[in-house]
């Protein structure tokens, strides 16, 4: 859910949004045709590289946390990183929470942290887009592989047909010769 006005780092949006602890300043992703599983996945690896934390999922609020994360473009202490992954028709909204204790990450209060932050989420957001597109496009390549093999099997279909055809006629061609033969030779027996 967002309350407020959303302000944007290109794909980030810093925006107003509630978490388990009420409304509070978040930085959103939007996900066109992701999967969410997927989308987790690469934001814990995030996480795990760039803060040095591991994510627990809270089952009541679904809310992936780590706490005691250090790092220099989050500030000088120590912050709790709160995440939500919702998935929103064919779309997944990752909306994370950087809790520096005494407030919540945000431009106003902070723009050079925002600013660093907003780049490393994008950063992660042209890792996502990058595994959806590849995901899709071996996708597609099964696809065509799949078609190809039918096409392939369609043609064989058709030439074996074709053979038969062939075979057909020499088959009636060989009868109509046979009739033909036979035909002079109950004649030559009647005659005789």
């Amino acid at each position: 859910m967002q309350f407020g006005r959303a302000q944007s780092f290109g794909v980030v949006q810093e925006t107003e949004s509630m978490m388990s602890l009420g409304s509070r300043p978040g930085f959103r992703l939007t996900f066109l045709n992701a999967d969410a599983g997927m989308v987790e996945d690469m934001w814990t690896d995030f996480v795990k590289k760039n803060f040095g934390g591991k994510l627990k999922k809270d089952r009541k609020t679904k809310e992936l946390t780590a706490t005691g994360l250090k790092s220099p473009m989050v500030g000088i202490d120590a912050f709790t990183l709160y995440t939500t992954v919702e998935k929103n028709g064919s779309n997944v909204v990752l909306t994370a929470f950087y809790d520096k204790g005494s407030s919540f990450l945000n431009r106003r209060d902070d723009p050079r942290s925002a600013q660093e932050v907003g780049n490393a989420m994008r950063q992660f957001y042209l890792d996502v887009r990058r595994a959806v597109i590849g995901k899709e496009m071996k996708a597609q390549e099964e696809k065509a592989k799949e078609m190809e093999t039918r096409l392939k099997k369609l043609q064989r279909d058709n030439d074996n047909l074709h053979k038969d055809i062939e075979n057909y006629k020499n088959k009636i061609q060989k009868a109509e010769e046979d009739i033909v033969k036979n035909q002079k030779d109950q004649e030559a027996t009647v005659g005789a």
